[in-house]
């Protein structure tokens, strides 16, 4: 393992670029190709809960993850490197399809690579909570979500941007042509290479899950991701809606969008150690309101939104998504045991993935049958509600000893 903080975090920053690039072709590209292939909003309310479906099921991936890889190799690498090659694959092979064609196939392709990529989502979170210490994490979130950000402007807002000039065909297999290159840094770096026994069977998803309180912690990680996929999946087919197009929707969403991420992470990634885990999720998650106001106001103004009307919301609400999402990371981090960092991370997650496929389905409902504004207005109470449910649960969380051991405040 490396000593040097530094090489730490450009290997972190490396590893979650991989993941952001599918990332944001899933929540950015995907619900904009639906809307322009003439699909309902009612029937968008199905179709991207269920392509959440592979993240879902992370709890599953990451017993193989933790149980089947070549020792020699490293434990997270070998996972992380074939499933790199098998995404840009599907990535070449779904250039040869055009918006009009089969939205079947489409699906399944997107399905194919949320697949792969939620299994080295498992990997590559162990691999960050084997490489972290407690006082890196703030900063160490900082940068994964800044190499997300990264990946999200690859494959949202550029796809997006540049389908009309370039073409779908030549944007897709240049996707997969950076999704290969990210696989480098990984195969140069020493800090992948085998370590600690990693076939140990006390570590599995039963001895997590039989931690007291864990039902509480998953709760209030369900509270606060449930609200992101409310607020924030909406955004990619509301613009289409509003008249905009492919190339202004993906400078929205794909460029300024996670710019803003980016500085929210890094600022929160300054603030969460010094002000404390419990001051930090609830004053990030208070400014949610903040968010879904923005986009109420928007959502009830008369005719078109243009770019510039949209962007003051948009800037607001993703600095506070970067701030909310380091966090929650870090938290999520404390609370997973060194040994089995992709095991207990991914716990975590899959419940974080479930509420937000839970807000998306309700966003996406209230949005058709009321209005846009309608989801935005519920918003703000469930933003309300879930601060109440994170400060009563983590005050009870942490007076158990077994908790407070893996707390570093």
């Amino acid at each position: 393992m490396p000593t040097s903080t530094t090489s730490k975090l450009v290997l972190i920053g490396g590893l979650y670029l991989s993941q952001g690039i599918p990332n944001g072709f899933f929540r950015h590209t995907v619900p904009v190709v639906f809307r322009e292939s003439g699909i309902s909003l009612e029937k968008i309310a199905l179709f991207l809960p269920a392509l959440y479906v592979p993240w879902m099921l992370k709890f599953i991936w990451s017993i193989f993850v933790e149980k089947f890889h070549r020792e020699n190799y490293g434990k997270y690498r070998s996972w992380i490197v074939p499933l790199q090659v098998l995404t840009a694959g599907v990535m070449v092979a779904l250039s040869n399809w055009q918006l009009g064609s089969s939205i079947a196939l489409f699906v399944f392709a997107v399905a194919l690579i949320n697949i792969f990529s939620s299994i080295q989502d498992v990997a590559t979170d162990g691999q960050a909570v084997q490489l972290l210490e407690r006082g890196e994490r703030g900063l160490g979130n900082a940068i994964q979500v800044g190499g997300f950000a990264i990946g999200y402007i690859i494959g949202g807002g550029l796809i997006l941007m540049l389908m009309n000039s370039l073409g779908w065909n030549v944007l897709l297999v240049a996707m997969s042509i950076v999704t290969l290159l990210s696989t480098i840094p990984v195969l140069q770096s020493r800090s992948l290479q085998p370590g600690q026994n990693s076939k140990e069977v006390s570590g599995g998803i039963l001895v997590f899950l039989k931690q007291p309180m864990v039902l509480r912690i998953l709760l209030m990680i369900a509270a606060f991701r449930m609200i992101e996929g409310f607020i924030r999946s909406l955004l990619p087919a509301m613009f289409k809606d509003w008249g905009m197009s492919l190339a202004e929707i993906g400078l929205l969403l794909g460029v300024f969008a996670p710019v803003s991420l980016l500085a929210g992470a890094l600022a929160a990634g300054l603030l969460v150690n010094r002000i404390g885990r419990l001051r930090a999720l609830l004053w990030f998650g208070g400014l949610q309101a903040l968010s879904a106001a923005g986009y109420l106001f928007l959502a009830s103004r008369d005719g078109p939104i243009s770019v510039s009307s949209a962007l003051p919301a948009v800037l607001v609400d993703h600095f506070v998504s970067g701030m909310i999402t380091v966090a929650l990371f870090s938290l999520m981090m404390d609370w997973s045991r060194r040994k089995h960092g992709g095991t207990d991370y991914t716990c975590m997650d899959c419940i974080g993935v479930f509420a937000m496929m839970l807000g998306t389905t309700v966003s996406y409902l209230l949005a058709a049958y009321g209005g846009y504004w309608l989801a935005f207005a519920a918003a703000i109470p469930l933003v309300v509600l879930s601060l109440f449910v994170v400060q009563r649960l983590y005050s009870r969380i942490l007076q158990h000893p077994h908790w407070q051991k893996l707390q570093p405040e």
